[in-house]
């Protein structure tokens, strides 16, 4: 922990209530040592004898060292109040910094595996080969029609006889309009500019009246041109498709070789973005020297000039045939909505006014491995693209490390947390840090009373939530105050015995017994306020694990509704429903089995067709087995057959399924698959994807458990989800709270709303529990399946 923590009473962190309490044991304490001075002048002038100034004084003395202990105490104390305080907020805000981080990675793992399987949609490498023979044939297309010109121009009966072709001033102009396009092929992608050019080519072959192989191959090559506007719109479409689907994305481009962009997803911007050369940009350099399908590229923020703002590119080569290891023929690159993402991600967990805003002086962003700016919640102070004023210590991070750090910011004493990527499962992440600043006010703010927690304060004090050393304060000032209150008996029973000589003793020892029950009752009242912060904390604590564990839960799931909107509208797998044969349901069995290795979070994605017979699947080991199981009594095949448009799915919540027989829970994914990979119409099929449900909700459900202070899990504790019917569907934590129990949470939690939290208290099994429960709001368009997460935390060891 390094230096040793202490709190100056002076310290404008204490609170000024607390410094009035340090100020009454103080002064009370500063009454009892001159007491005993005065006691032990006493026993000199009635003593009688030196055995019994002795003994009185003996007893001054032990109450003299017990009140120099009790004020030792007194300023421990005071250091434990706060020290405990802020270690509980700094694991919360560290907690904080991460997981904003973390989530950032979690999502930009999901973009890794999405510009690798969409690259090969067959329509964009359809298109950029077609457009690269295209491009090649223009070349004696253009040949011709400079003999037309040449010819033309020489002019003469002589020559016109022999072409048996003469034109006008008008056709003229025509054809060098033709001519110049030509030579500027790429030119022909710019906003309609195709469309306008086989207008005219198609007016000019119809005038044409050469020879014969020349008017059939101008007639061969405008039919070769409506095809590439077909192709070209039919990759736009597509890209469309992509982005209604996962609507995280600004844009999605697809570029040839020489990196002319063909296609994009945003219809808003395409008249500036086709046509566009972006040869020099590292995303699409980078990407054509891609190994093969299973590479990506991530162009960490950067301009480019497919859009206005600054870009978080992920890429990858666009390959001959569609196939992984194909010859490269251009890139496809998606544009993120960082800003959109981390505007929504930095929010999160920041205290807020009434009015929902974040309160003045609090802040959040993300910085580039080069410590600049990247996003943030306030850019006024927080600039954009400009180095973060912060310290060095959290600039320079490692990977995975957290600091904090206090210091003036903005000219308020703030504490600075940050904590910088460590990546996510195979995703390493691009070097950037999490940053989260607060007043130091906000740290050490007053909290709510104890009032409404329904636990005494005995039960409270010896709870495994009190820490251990506060126990120990507490147990050491009942034995002082048992010590002195012993000392003064005796002392009061030993002046008795004096008779009147003792009598000057009785107010002294009086004034003793006073003075360390005023003491040490408000050292209990203080450590009762601190087991009731501890307390506070830990609630406070286990209700933004619950909201992380919910959203983390929410987000994925938001992917996994995206992919199946998209995977349904696959060729394979129309085409195979269409046709069935045993050929075509392979080709979708080998289609399935290259998604599944891109997106390793399913067990098995399985294609059945109308009457509910599975026809191909990603694990096709299992293909035999799950051909003879009838879905068509599924609920995930019923809603998925209702779809009527792509951008349409279903969803059957965790329950038993019999297509996973070595699983006691599955969660399926489904969509309706329409003839010709239509947007609308009828489903001739549908599409489930088994997601690894457990796999992946244990592994948010870990992350999400309380630690104490050395960082280790307490234990005892459990995090589990449940669904709109309270049944445990997943759970770390299998012998208290297995998966399929029912968790009688208290009525609280059955009342939260959509994004809601709530902690108290709750017992289960004869073990009373502190917890933490946050209702799903969902993401994005994803409204989430009414689940609740609730993290568990026991306070006692039980029987």
């Amino acid at each position: 922990m390094g230096e040793e923590k202490s709190f100056s009473v002076f310290d404008p962190s204490i609170r000024f209530e607390h410094r009035e309490f340090y100020e009454e044991i103080v002064n009370e304490l500063n009454v009892i040592i001159p007491v005993c001075f005065y006691g032990e002048a006493i026993a000199i002038s009635i003593s009688e004898n030196a055995t019994e100034q002795d003994q009185i004084t003996e007893l001054m003395k032990r109450v003299e060292n017990f009140s120099r202990q009790l004020l030792q105490i007194t300023k421990k104390l005071f250091d434990q109040y706060y020290i405990a305080k802020e270690e509980q907020h700094e694991s919360i805000l560290h907690t904080t910094a991460y997981n904003k981080i973390n989530t950032l990675d979690r999502n930009l793992l999901e973009r890794t595996c999405d510009v690798r399987w969409w690259a090969l949609e067959t329509a964009f490498s359809d298109c950029i080969e077609f457009y690269e023979k295209i491009r090649q044939d223009s070349g004696p297309i253009l040949h011709i029609l400079e003999n037309v010109q040449f010819q033309s121009q020489a002019g003469g009966q002589e020559i016109a006889e022999r072409t048996d072709f003469s034109i006008s001033v008008s056709e003229s102009k025509m054809l060098s309009q033709i001519t110049d396009k030509l030579r500027a092929f790429s030119g022909l992608l710019k906003d309609n500019a195709l469309k306008s050019f086989i207008s005219v080519f198609k007016q000019f072959c119809h005038k044409f009246q050469g020879r014969e192989e020349s008017r059939k191959s101008l007639e061969a090559f405008l039919q070769d041109l409506l095809e590439l506007d077909s192709r070209i719109s039919f990759a736009c479409y597509r890209l469309e498709d992509i982005k209604n689907s996962y609507t995280l994305y600004r844009d999605l481009v697809i570029a040839d070789s020489e990196g002319y962009i063909l296609a994009n997803s945003n219809s808003h911007r395409r008249a500036e973005v086709l046509g566009t050369r972006v040869n020099d940009e590292d995303w699409f350099i980078r990407a054509l020297n891609t190994q093969n399908g299973t590479e990506y590229v991530a162009q960490d923020i950067c301009p480019s000039k497919v859009e206005e703002q600054l870009s978080l590119v992920y890429s990858t080569a666009v390959r001959e045939n569609s196939d992984e290891r194909g010859k490269v023929l251009g890139a496809m690159g998606i544009f993120f909505d960082f800003q959109g993402e981390a505007g929504i991600i930095l929010d999160e967990y920041m205290p807020l006014t009434e009015d929902g805003l974040i309160q003045d002086g609090c802040y959040s962003m993300f910085t580039s491995s080069d410590g600049k700016i990247i996003a943030s919640t306030d850019e006024d102070i927080l600039e954009i693209g400009k180095k973060a004023h912060i310290p060095r210590n959290n600039r320079a991070l490692a990977d995975g490390e957290q600091v904090n750090t206090y210091m003036a910011f903005e000219g308020v004493d703030s504490a600075i947390f940050s904590s910088r990527t460590d990546g996510y499962l195979e995703y390493r992440g691009l070097g950037w840090s999490s940053h989260v600043i607060l007043p130091k006010s906000h740290i050490f703010a007053d909290t709510i009373q104890a009032d409404g927690f329904n636990i005494e304060a005995k039960e409270l004090m010896n709870s495994n939530i009190n820490p251990d050393i506060n126990k120990q304060t507490y147990a050491k000032i009942q034995n002082d105050k048992d010590d002195i209150q012993l000392i003064s008996l005796n002392g009061t029973i030993y002046a008795s015995k004096m008779g009147n000589r003792g009598d000057q003793l009785g107010p002294i020892f009086s004034q003793i017994t006073h003075s360390s029950n005023f003491i040490t009752s408000k050292m209990e009242e203080l450590l009762q306020e601190m087991a009731t912060v501890e307390l506070q904390l830990n609630l406070k604590t286990l209700e933004n694990f619950a909201k992380q564990a919910i959203d983390l839960v929410d987000r994925n799931l938001f992917e996994r509704s995206a992919d199946i909107r998209w995977w349904s509208t696959d060729e394979y797998f129309w085409k195979a429903l269409s046709h069935p044969s045993e050929e075509e349901f392979m080709k979708a069995s080998d289609r399935l089995k290259v998604i599944n290795g891109s997106y390793t979070m399913y067990r098995n994605l399985v294609l059945a067709d109308s009457s509910g017979t599975i026809k191909a699947c990603s694990n096709t080991e299992l293909m035999d087995e799950l051909s003879e199981i009838d879905v068509s009594d599924h609920i995930w095949f019923q809603e998925g057959s209702n779809t009527s448009r792509s951008s349409q799915y279903a969803v059957q919540d965790v329950m038993d399924s019999p297509l996973e027989k070595d699983k006691p829970r599955s969660l399926i994914y489904a969509g309706g698959v329409r003839e010709n990979g239509a947007r609308e119409g009828k489903s001739i099929g549908v599409l489930g994807v088994l997601f690894d449900w457990d796999t992946e909700a244990k592994t948010i459900l870990e992350t999400c458990l309380p630690k104490d202070r050395k960082g280790d899990v307490i234990p005892g504790s459990v995090a589990v989800y449940v669904n709109q019917d309270f049944e445990v569907i997943e759970t770390t934590g299998e012998n208290d709270f297995s998966v399929g129990s029912v968790l009688s949470l208290p009525h609280e939690v059955s009342f939260l709303h959509s994004g809601e939290k709530v902690s108290g208290l709750f017992e289960s099994n004869g073990q009373k529990y502190i917890y933490g429960a946050c209702r799903t709001k969902g993401y994005r368009e994803y409204p989430g399946l009414n689940w609740v997460a609730c993290v568990l935390r026991p306070i006692s060891t039980g029987a």
